[in-house]
């Protein structure tokens, strides 16, 4: 479970920017919540988290820290020396920040500890990194780096020191140092880093896309209950399927050569593209004829509303993520869905008897019609602003405001009491 991340110095967050899923003392929606057993302690922790703002305010580039940070830490292992860290971007606007480093962080739990994962990077090296675990209430460090007071990596554990040492030399200035030593069978430094590898995946709205990726899924039925998941979905979104029927095709070179295109801003860890199977996905519903017999109709998802093929695409999707308990984080969210649509899947997160893995839920929308303090929390709601002054974006949460208990979020929100609108003069 992700507890917080932070990101500093990317591109339009030129200042700390932090999204905390740890909930206040906030009573209210309680199944918004989970409650899980940290060494021995509980914690209250947030099923889900929203950001709202304007158009180019910076919430996209959220995500794209998101992205950037966990796939640097996954895809380290591989990097040539000297090649250039190509996700960092620093704030382009001040010339001064160009050659500072960027940083993220992560404080999540996994298998039953909370761990602090974070590092800083220019383009051409990693400044600083460690690694902290919580095996009580006061943290224990695994490893720090920090090249501008000593190039050494330091461990203050002796059992630990000997494990990791010989692993230094694996490690290359542009390398994560987590990533090394995992690579390298390090037992300590494995589990934190299946926790990126695995639990949290970052999408756009694109979900045709993912039929690629669930297409085998879907073909073979090798997910227990999947096919039944996808149709009740459907059915409580209101959506007249019944039923559905995969056929596989030869893609051909020009398909194939597309393929690498395929719009998602993370990576799926656990699914891989098949080389040369495309799928069609045929929809079965039936409706009352003139006769008031039923009948039987079938349509191709293309030629399905692209509102019903985003719902069918995002239930496999949805599927995975509840049953592994994941993080799952997905920007404008709401592409052609209905608003209602969009509160029922959000209250799958909060439903605690379809959300049984503690599963999260990190989106942003334009949909204020979910606004709403019978959905959210104040302490899940987020905004999202850029200072035309300086052009750099400021991540907020609504509770900062103290809002009456019952306060109509969405009128305030719209009236300006928040920010985070768009500065539009008056046409009408």
């Amino acid at each position: 479970m992700l507890l917080q991340f932070s990101v500093e110095n990317y591109r339009s967050f030129r200042d700390r920017a932090v999204l905390s899923m740890e909930a206040s003392s906030d009573t209210n929606l309680m199944n918004n919540v989970s409650v899980p057993d940290v060494a021995g302690k509980k914690s209250t922790v947030l099923r889900s988290a929203v950001m709202f703002g304007a158009n180019a305010a910076g919430k996209s580039n959220l995500f794209r820290a998101l992205t950037a940070a966990i796939l640097m830490i996954r895809n380290s292992s591989i990097m040539q020396p000297n090649q250039p860290l190509l996700g960092i971007v620093p704030f382009e606007p001040d010339p001064a920040y160009h050659t500072k480093p960027t940083s993220f962080e992560f404080v999540f739990i996994t298998n039953g500890r909370k761990y602090v994962y974070g590092f800083s990077a220019t383009r051409e090296r990693v400044v600083k990194e460690y690694l902290y675990v919580y095996y009580s209430s006061k943290a224990s460090t695994i490893f720090t780096r920090d090249v501008e007071r000593d190039p050494e990596i330091d461990f203050t554990n002796p059992a630990i020191r000997r494990e990791l040492s010989p692993m230094i030399q694996m490690n290359t200035p542009n390398k994560l140092f987590l990533s090394t030593a995992t690579i390298w069978n390090s037992v300590t430094t494995k589990v934190p880093y299946l926790w990126f590898a695995t639990n949290i995946d970052v999408y756009t709205n694109k979900y045709d896309d993912l039929l690629q990726f669930f297409g085998d899924m879907l073909d073979k039925d090798n997910v227990a209950g999947l096919r039944e998941f996808i149709i009740k979905t459907m059915r409580e979104a209101d959506v007249s399927i019944d039923g559905y029927s995969v056929s596989r095709h030869e893609l051909s070179s020009e398909q194939m050569a597309k393929l690498p295109e395929i719009n998602l801003l993370g990576m799926l860890s656990n699914l891989s593209i098949t080389s040369g199977v495309g799928y069609q996905i045929t929809a079965k519903h039936h409706a009352e004829g003139v006769d008031g017999n039923q009948h039987n109709y079938e349509f191709t998802m293309e030629d399905e509303s692209e509102g019903t093929r985003n719902i069918f695409m995002l239930s496999p999707l949805l599927m995975k993520t509840f049953q592994l308990g994941n993080v799952l984080c997905i920007d404008e969210f709401d592409s052609s869905f209905h608003p209602i649509l969009v509160a029922y899947l959000i209250s799958l997160f909060h439903n605690p008897e379809i959300n049984v893995g503690n599963a999260q839920l990190i989106i942003s929308t334009h949909t204020t019609d979910i606004l709403s303090r019978l959905l959210f929390r104040r302490d899940q709601i987020y905004f999202v602003q850029k200072d035309s002054r300086t052009a750099a974006s400021e991540l907020y949460s609504l509770d900062e405001f103290s809002p009456r208990q019952m306060e109509d979020f969405r009128k305030s929100y719209l009236a300006g009491r928040y920010g985070s609108l768009p500065l539009i003069d008056e046409v009408f």
